[in-house]
């Protein structure tokens, strides 16, 4: 029998590596993709996108909502639908504001489920307290239902946070792991940092609802949350050596709207661009100002320190950005605002443990154009380019190098020449979606799943403790945020 897929939201991203993923795995997992569903406005453009489908889904185009529950019509659709095709999974993605109520749905129809991060966000978390706190609340209510799910039925539910699945942090976590139980030093120092160069223009920044900002949240709600799962895979680690922190305490600094008025005003727009400028400039800046006022964050900083019987035994530094360096140089904003927006993208880790190792990750692009790969584009400055220095104390440790050098390159399966020239990250979102469509074909177990929402504890935490300490040092209060640690 044909297993069934829903797919919900089907926006840039989906069709950069949902539809494309789903197409070419369907045979190999005896699985199609059945529903979409996308807003009413969304419609030409997703029809447009499948006509050159030969098996067409089935298209569901609806209103806007709000709230913590799907509404009535459109849940008992659904439900009606799932019965009716005998669907089997969902993949929810969706703006995170809607993860929620479809996930809380998925789990009453016992589906087998696939979400994009993060989990949730929440509008306006950067200025209110309560919906800070319901980033970790939303997390425990979805993860409590789905324990009690797993009561009756086993299924999975997948968060797309792919670094977990790509080879080279794979072999950081090998790596980690070998030093761990040889020296029984714990993970000691972390610093991550993420630029993808997303330069938007004033106008934008109050227009654009994709990866928005005039929702009270920002890049913590868009790719941050890769980040703090990824640190807290790394740190996770340690609990080889029984010596890893029982408490963490966050602060976290953001970079906001309004103060990049003060790095860039419209007179230099009007430098950049000439008098093409003014034909998208509708406002002063003392009127973006005003309308900025508790827009989401373009930019994060945020400290972790780590703690055990009340000491730090260890920091962790993420640093991530939307302002930074990119390739746009044109006034109005391209149609594909995911790939083909002049964004490009930054990446380092740098990982300490103690005295006998050192693990840096280096990822650094210098074009925009993403969907021509070649054997170059492994080098620095290439789309692919990832590379991994590793030093090792090689006096104490066996197999120790005092350095090694890991290329993208030496992961012969990841070769761009056998891929159709497909970005490495796009291949390793494809593995995502294979691991989901074979634990439905019963191909993968549960218990080989990468990414599922028990394990999302530390990340959710991180995420929900950086808008606390946001919202704490707004109101004057200590913005520290401070939390049992639990991974």
């Amino acid at each position: 029998m044909r297993h069934k897929i829903i797919e919900i939201g089907f926006g840039p991203h989906a069709k950069r590596v949902y539809g494309p993923a789903l197409e070419k795995l369907g045979e190999k997992f005896n699985t199609g993709l059945q529903l979409v569903i996308d807003l009413e406005d969304k419609k030409k453009d997703i029809v447009n996108f499948f006509s050159k489908y030969s098996k067409k889904p089935d298209f569901l185009f609806i209103k806007s909502f709000t709230g913590d529950s799907l509404p009535e019509y459109l849940s008992s659709y659904l439900s009606n639908y799932v019965k009716k095709k005998n669907i089997n999974g969902v993949i929810i993605s969706t703006e995170p504001l809607s993860h929620y109520s479809y996930a809380k749905w998925a789990l009453d129809e016992q589906l087998d489920i696939l979400m994009d991060k993060p989990i949730t966000s929440v509008n306006n978390v950067v200025s209110n307290m309560k919906n800070a706190n319901k980033i970790e609340t939303d997390y425990r209510n979805l993860l409590t239902k789905y324990i009690n799910l797993q009561k009756n039925k086993k299924t999975i539910f997948i968060i797309n946070t792919q670094r977990r699945f790509h080879p080279g942090f794979n072999m950081v976590k090998q790596l980690l792991t070998e030093i761990s139980l040889e020296t029984n030093c714990p993970v000691t120092s972390i610093s991550s940092y993420h630029c993808d160069g997303q330069w938007r223009l004033p106008n934008e920044i109050i227009t654009q609802n994709y990866h928005p900002y005039n929702s009270g949240y920002g890049k913590g709600s868009h790719s941050g949350y890769h980040f703090f799962d990824i640190v807290s895979q790394f740190y996770k680690i340690s609990k080889i050596t029984n010596k890893i922190a029982d408490e963490m305490e966050i602060y976290s600094s953001f970079f906001q709207p309004r103060g990049f008025l003060h790095q860039l005003n419209q007179n230099d727009y009007e430098k950049y661009f000439g008098s093409e400028y003014q034909n998208v400039n509708k406002y002063s800046d003392s009127d973006l100002y005003k309308m900025y006022d508790n827009y989401g964050e373009i930019d994060l900083s945020t400290i972790i320190r780590l703690k055990k019987e009340g000491e730090c035994i260890g920091n962790i530094t993420i640093n991530l950005l939307h302002n930074g360096f990119a390739m746009r140089n044109w006034v109005k904003p391209d149609a594909d605002l995911y790939k083909g927006n002049g964004r490009v993208k930054h990446e380092y880790h740098n990982i300490q443990q103690g005295p006998f190792q050192n693990i840096q990750i280096h990822s650094y692009q210098s074009k925009d154009k993403h969907d021509i790969n070649t054997l170059e584009d492994y080098e620095l400055g290439g789309n692919n380019h990832f590379d991994i220095y590793v030093f090792r104390n090689k006096n104490l440790v066996k197999n120790g190098k005092s350095l090694d050098v890991i290329h993208m390159s030496d992961y012969k399966n990841y070769d761009s020449r056998n891929n159709n020239h497909e970005l490495v990250a796009e291949q390793v979102k494809h593995k995502v979606v294979a691991e989901f469509l074979g634990f439905i074909e019963n191909k993968v177990k549960k218990e080989m799943i990468s990414s599922n929402i028990d394990d999302h504890l530390m990340p959710v935490q991180i995420m929900s403790g950086v808008y606390k300490s946001h919202n704490k040092y707004i109101r004057r209060h200590n913005p520290l945020v401070s939390y049992k640690l639990s991974i």
